[in-house]
């Protein structure tokens, strides 16, 4: 989404690439490595998206990660893009979700004063139905400007009414005290009851992919994705050699054509 809506506006999308055998974290030498060689073409990036949890590589950066990126921001001046939309969803025990904003907020100047617009959406987590077409951001250490433009952005896309009530109960839930105590209790359940549903099937997705053949995959310890490695016998690479084409073009083909996957 992000690199298509950077090509749509005529900008370049500058990768940065997770570390797949520390459970897709990130290092920062990776992060100057990818920003330097861009700079010396002469691209500017003006932005840092940052996607926790992770999508699709269901990882979760720490309070000390979240840092790391703030001060890189600083360094290079860049807005970070937090895209928290699978906030709710932490599987990995032990785990804590540490939203940029708080973090942000608790660091030392200059570090303090980056720029930072937080994303939520009631399409993930434990709502999560993309029919309700509703979420939100926060800006955090923002020009006026800036404020007066996403007013504007939010003045011509406006909410359909059911997004808007969905998005209302997701940021401003039943309480005690307020509501009545059964609406409060039945809410709780519900709402774990899905979360506890999106854990078990993490579980299994992670043990099943790790019992097929040449597949091999990290734990999902947030968000709603597995991304698994494939590796190719020497069979399937001889055979890609002979038909001229790449084996993961193959892979791909053969699995539309014999068992109609698509991969995208």
């Amino acid at each position: 989404m992000y690199s298509a809506v950077i090509t749509l506006q005529g900008g370049t999308a500058v990768p940065y690439f997770l570390d797949e055998d520390n459970a897709w974290q990130i290092k920062i030498s990776d992060l100057e490595s990818s920003i330097s060689e861009y700079k010396q073409k002469g691209i500017k990036p003006k932005l840092l998206v940052v996607i926790n949890p992770g999508n699709p590589t269901g990882q979760i950066f720490s309070d000390k990660t979240i840092q790391e990126f703030i001060k890189f921001a600083h360094k290079h001046n860049l807005t970070i893009i937090a895209d928290e939309v699978y906030q709710q969803n932490i599987f990995k025990k032990g785990a804590e979700f540490h939203s940029f904003r708080k973090v942000v907020t608790h660091m030392p100047e200059p570090y303090n004063k980056v720029q930072i617009l937080s994303l939520n959406s009631i399409s993930k987590g434990y709502t999560g139905d993309c029919g309700f077409r509703g979420g939100y951001v926060e800006a955090v250490n923002v020009d006026k400007k800036v404020w007066e433009e996403l007013t504007k952005i939010k003045d011509v896309f406006n909410l359909p009414t059911i997004g808007g009530i969905a998005l209302d109960l997701a940021v401003n839930p039943p309480k005690k005290g307020r509501e009545a105590d059964e609406t409060v209790e039945q809410f709780e359940k519900e709402k774990q009851d899905i979360l506890s549903s999106l854990k078990r099937r993490a579980e299994m997705c992670t043990d099943y992919l790790n019992k097929m053949d040449n597949l091999k995959s990290n734990p999902v310890d947030g968000a709603m994705y597995a991304f698994p490695q494939i590796f190719f016998g020497k069979g399937a690479l001889k055979e890609a050699e002979r038909r001229q084409v790449h084996p993961e073009l193959m892979y791909c083909m053969e699995a539309l054509e014999k068992l109609s996957l698509i991969h995208i």
